[in-house]
């Protein structure tokens, strides 16, 4: 990842390539405009009356210095209407500098801060500039014409340290989403389970956690029929990956639980082939949890967070699990398979009952790609919150409005719940088409008992597709969505607010 800084500087002595200047959309007064070389500010404020740029949001406009300072060319960056500008507007309009400087074939630049200075803002701006930077090209020969971005400066008009311990802090949250982003681009004939576990264990010993890898044949004897059930159609074994983090001794830890399921056919109720190819995207939940905790130790957060990743291949076989069978999970209850392809509703909830059962935790998020029922209701651009803890709930949501990660809760009635009741078991693996994404929230709610719990369904938000919202700083693929929020939600538990 490229470099990025946070200094106070005077721009007529900060020799850069490239100075990028945001403009608010009909008004000629920029931050430290007067330290220009006056020739070269009068050009831009011609620039700013010609009708073609006004500052609308996203347009952009080349002024070339010739020689009158210490930058070569200046950006102008539309950043829209002062009043509706927002930090997610700001991490945007910083993914879109990125990008214009990419294309300009710049190795460094400067970029000045784009409204008034605060930590949310500098956040912001290095969020969107390391996350933009980010491309998954390990499969593609190298382009030898390619510039990369190696150094970014923002210049701020404060010298005080805490904006760079911020940006280092955005750095690493960054660093996380663009980790977990490798992972969900894989292609599922390089990451079946195993690969997952072997990342894990890396992960353990790099940053000093705890891991632990339960093999199929343990899992039969320990009673996690549902992941056993799943993974036994493939001939790459399931795996139930484990990483523990402490930070912050005795005290209860948070429980992640995030579905990997490395490729998804659907089983024997196969899936439609158009667009099968994106199952790989299906383990992003479990790549999210294990980027989570990746960023909470790298940040040395004074909290407890254990991480579990149930992950199989789900694959039509001569032994894959069949719609009829009824599987025992491992809080006893039977599950009677109406749908092979509702296979990670039961990978969670063994999950989820044995991580409740081992740790007692403070509070349960599971992230999981569960069910196209949650874009039909929100679209690809928001992710679905179910939960049995309004507080809990609530905390997410708050913290979503802040990253700019949309989140919406659904009610989890009493109704949902009969919808999966089953003749033959105790409940069944779908409920049918009304509310699919809450009956299958409504299931795992059997699993977690009184623990505080809330299910993030990324079905939509987990990789980019059709009607995903164009943000700068998602490139095409897995996006990591949810991360930033939850590593903002441990934070806040570490320091609570005043």
């Amino acid at each position: 990842m490229a470099q990025i800084k946070v200094e106070k500087a005077k721009i007529d002595q900060k020799q850069t390539s490239l100075l990028i200047i945001g403009v608010f959309e009909n008004e000629q007064n920029f931050s430290q405009s007067k330290e220009l070389d006056p020739s070269v500010l009068t050009y831009i404020k011609e620039t700013l009356d010609d009708k073609d740029f006004r500052g609308n949001f996203g347009s952009s406009m080349i002024v070339y210095t010739l020689g009158k300072g210490p930058m070569k060319k200046i950006l102008l960056l539309g950043l829209g209407k002062r009043k509706q500008f927002t930090d997610e507007m700001a991490r945007i309009a910083a993914g879109k500098a990125v990008l214009r400087a990419k294309e300009l074939g710049t190795k460094e630049f400067s970029i000045l801060q784009f409204s008034n200075l605060d930590e949310g803002l500098v956040e912001a701006m290095t969020e969107g500039i390391a996350l933009a930077l980010y491309s998954f090209d390990k499969y593609k020969a190298p382009d030898p014409e390619s510039v990369k971005v190696e150094e970014v400066t923002i210049l701020i008009n404060s010298d005080s340290p805490r904006f760079q311990m911020i940006a280092e802090k955005a750095g690493h949250v960054a660093e996380a989403v663009n980790f977990a982003r490798d992972l969900g681009n894989l292609p599922p004939n390089d990451c079946p389970p195993a690969h997952l576990a072997s990342v894990a264990l890396s992960l353990a010993s790099e940053y000093g956690m705890k891991a632990r890898v339960v093999e199929r044949y343990e899992m039969e004897t320990m009673g996690l029929g549902g992941i056993v059930a799943v993974g036994k159609g493939s001939n790459n074994p399931p795996k139930l990956i484990i990483l523990e983090y402490n930070g912050a001794g005795d005290a209860k830890p948070y429980l992640l639980v995030g579905k990997a399921v490395t490729f998804d056919t659907g089983g024997i109720s196969l899936k439609p082939g158009d667009k099968m190819d994106e199952m790989k995207f299906d383990k992003c939940g479990g790549c999210n949890v294990l980027a989570l905790l990746r960023a909470v130790a790298s940040m040395k957060l004074a909290v407890n967070v254990v991480g579990i990743v149930p992950s199989v291949e789900n694959m039509p076989s001569s032994t894959a699990y069949r719609p009829g069978d009824i599987v025992k999970m491992y809080n006893g209850k039977t599950v009677e398979v109406l749908n092979t392809d509702a296979e990670g509703r039961m990978i969670l909830a063994d999950a989820l009952a044995y991580g409740i059962a081992t740790y007692s935790p403070k509070a349960v998020i599971d992230m999981a790609t569960l069910t196209g029922a949650a874009i039909i209701a929100l679209g690809a651009n928001v992710a679905a919150l179910v939960g049995n803890n309004k507080q809990l709930t609530d905390r997410v949501r708050r913290m979503a409005e802040k990253t700019g990660e949309r989140m919406w809760d659904l009610p989890l009635y009493d109704e949902f719940h009969e919808q999966i009741k089953s003749t033959h078991a105790d409940i069944k693996n779908i409920g049918g088409r009304p509310g699919g994404a809450i009956t299958a929230a409504a299931f795992l709610s059997n699993f977690v008992g009184s623990a505080p719990w809330v299910h993030m369904d990324i079905a939509g938000t987990a990789w980019t597709q059709d009607g995903t919202y164009e943000r700068s700083y998602n490139p095409k693929g897995a996006t990591g969505f949810g991360i930033r929020t939850l590593v903002k939600l441990l934070s806040e538990e570490e320091k609570p607010p005043a």
